[in-house]
């Protein structure tokens, strides 16, 4: 497996690392919303809260994944 790594080049990594924020604010938000004693209202708005700071998280990871492929090649 160590040896496939080093075959790929920071584009490829980046490519296939691509999905890794949206699973991580997917995970995120479902272990916050898995308990059903929770009272709807309060479900609804955590959700609600979760989407916009998951966007954010989303778009800033994203970047961060963009400038490590950049940075790779700069070099």
């Amino acid at each position: 497996m160590p040896k496939d790594l080093g075959l790929f080049s920071s584009k490829q990594l980046v490519k296939k690392l691509r999905f890794l924020p949206f699973a991580l604010v997917g995970i995120a938000v479902f272990t916050l919303n898995v308990n059903p004693d929770t009272n709807p209202y309060l479900q609804i708005y955590i959700t609600l809260l979760e989407a916009k700071v998951g966007v954010v998280l989303v778009y800033f990871l994203t970047k961060k994944l963009g400038n490590i492929g950049k940075d790779k090649q700069s070099i």
